[in-house]
């Protein structure tokens, strides 16, 4: 069986030896070429070896793990952010579709991490998600979906409106474009639902507040722009009028 290769990116010796440790003991199906300490270093290495996956420390002294990323070209790697910053980055990172472990890393997470990136190694969307990924560092303005094999990328402002449906989600982008994801609506809640563009309205449903037609507070009914018409239920009744009538 043909090994993957990697390398890892981390200022801390302690980490490094345990990242490289938990790797020998629970996927042993990844080889690691080498270690890097700094971005330079890190540079050095992954042109000489020309890893399929770089474990990347975020924060390191001078330039961290975005810095890295901008002296190449072309991504043609598969990406794993390590980082002890459960802030920001880590939403930025969920919707850009890369993948992460917050240390102390847990041996589940970074299972499920290896067994995405071998799903993905062989697909091309690599550079265009760490641009995504860049673009969002501030605020959210567009999100990968997965789609088919791949990825769509898919801008905030055009989708109309999320919908539940049992464990999944579909979203409903503007020109009766559809995506179907195998997520929950609490999590594009927790995602987009601290910017006001986003609120959630029902149990099954999140609408994005500028494609808002009218509100029929008699009917507790929302018409979108696409005419499309979703209810408002009475537990979310009250912060939906707050921001609509504010």
């Amino acid at each position: 069986m043909n090994k993957i290769s990697s390398i890892i990116v981390d200022d801390e010796v302690n980490a490094r030896e345990n990242l490289r440790f938990l790797l020998s003991e629970f996927c042993n199906d990844v080889d690691v070429l080498a270690e890097a300490k700094n971005v330079d270093e890190a540079i050095e290495a992954i042109k000489k070896y020309k890893p399929q996956i770089v474990f990347l420390d975020v924060e390191m002294p001078q330039k961290n793990g975005f810095q890295l990323l901008k002296e190449f070209d072309e991504i043609n790697f598969h990406i794993i952010f390590v980082t002890a910053y459960d802030n920001y980055a880590v939403k930025a990172f969920q919707v850009a579709a890369i993948d992460y472990l917050l240390k102390p890393i847990d041996v589940s997470y970074l299972e499920s991490a290896i067994k995405k990136a071998k799903e993905q190694i062989a697909n091309k969307t690599a550079s265009l998600r760490v641009n995504l990924l860049e673009d969002n560092r501030k605020i959210i303005t567009k999100i990968a979906i997965p789609y088919k094999k791949d990825y769509a990328i898919v801008s905030t402002k055009d989708i109309v409106s999320i919908e539940a449906d049992r464990m999944y989600s579909i979203l409903h982008i503007e020109k009766d474009k559809k995506y179907m994801v195998a997520k929950k609506l609490s999590y594009y809640e927790s995602l987009l639902c601290d910017n006001t563009q986003f609120i959630r309205v029902h149990r099954s449903w999140i609408i994005n507040v500028n494609k808002i037609a009218t509100y029929s507070k008699k009917e507790k009914e929302i018409t979108l722009k696409t005419e499309f018409k979703v209810p408002v239920s009475k537990s979310y009744k009250e912060n939906f009028e707050i921001l609509f009538y504010a």
